[in-house]
């Protein structure tokens, strides 16, 4: 796909819809990804991230808390398709991570092959992934929310298939990744790939207008469906039991017809033991949040 031409960013219109029939009758707002002229986004993500592993843990006799710091940069190129569709182009251009024991030394992370490879995704209007693959190395496998992590930030949703109203709820799935903390906890048993989902509420919060621009405010808050895997540590099969919840607020602005910024904290839970040892185990768990920043 070349990028001289033919890609618009991830965008969103909003079309206002004023009821009528009654003098108390709500503005009702909809929300649908379509593109706009040629053109293409750069996205910055920011993660703060504190693991606590809690005692019983190869032996601990204390807790151990270890915080991390993520600073990613995504270049998204959009292809209109046809009925509705879009394929979208995202580039990984660079991934800085680094970690520390809460009041040791800083050191930095290696990012991974599949962190920084480029991949092709396909939308619809709601923002729906239909497919997602690695363009120049198809022999990676990963979850689609790792593959997709530079579309919206830490979390995934769709838009509602109705109009909505201020404070008018609607139901999303809400997809989160477990990559992004596995150079974290890997001598803990985080897995090396895999996904957490969650049927979320979202709300449109409050739309706000000032000097000619139109900010419409998106909560999102859900927990987790209770999840299993299994993952590797130190060269024994363990079992990974994973659960949490997840909030978000995002900004839609009328001027760039686009989300330019969100912020997403997750709380992940896991329970990890040998299985050979049903007995043994350690209890693991993630505190993060993630900024995300759009700059056109």
């Amino acid at each position: 796909m070349p990028r001289e031409a033919g890609f618009v960013p991830v965008l969103l219109t909003v079309g206002v819809l004023c009821s009528v029939g009654s003098v108390q009758a709500q503005t009702t707002h909809i929300l649908r990804y379509d593109p706009s002229p040629p053109t293409r986004v750069n996205q910055i993500s920011r993660s703060e991230i504190l693991m606590t592993v809690l005692p019983g843990a190869q032996g601990l006799a204390d807790t151990l808390a270890v915080e991390a710091f993520r600073l990613e940069s995504t270049t998204q190129y959009v292809d209109a398709g046809d009925a509705g569709r879009y394929l979208v182009e995202l580039h990984y251009d660079s991934l800085r991570s680094r970690m520390r024991p809460v009041g040791g030394s800083w050191r930095e992370l290696r990012a991974s092959e599949k962190e920084t490879a480029v991949v092709r995704v396909l939308l619809d209007q709601q923002m729906r992934v239909l497919e997602a693959e690695f363009m120049d190395s198809p022999h990676l496998q990963a979850s689609r929310s790792h593959m997709t992590r530079g579309l919206m930030g830490a979390a995934q949703l769709t838009l509602p298939e109705e109009p909505i109203a201020t404070g008018m709820p609607w139901s999303t799935e809400v997809s989160y990744p477990l990559s992004p903390l596995r150079a974290v906890g890997q001598e803990e048993g985080v897995p090396a790939d895999g996904e957490l989902h969650s049927l979320a509420n979202a709300v449109l919060d409050s739309v706000v207008t000032r000097s000619g621009e139109t900010l419409y405010y998106v909560t999102i808050s859900g927990s987790f469906v209770p999840a299993a895997f299994t993952s590797t540590v130190g060269g024994q099969a363990t079992m990974v039991s994973v659960r949490g919840s997840v909030a978000a607020m995002m900004i839609w602005s009328s001027t760039r017809n686009a989300f330019v910024s969100s912020a997403t904290r997750a709380v992940v839970e896991m329970g990890v033991r040998d299985q050979g040892s049903p007995d043994s185990g350690s209890h693991v768990r993630f505190d993060v949040t993630t900024y995300t920043q759009v700059r056109m």
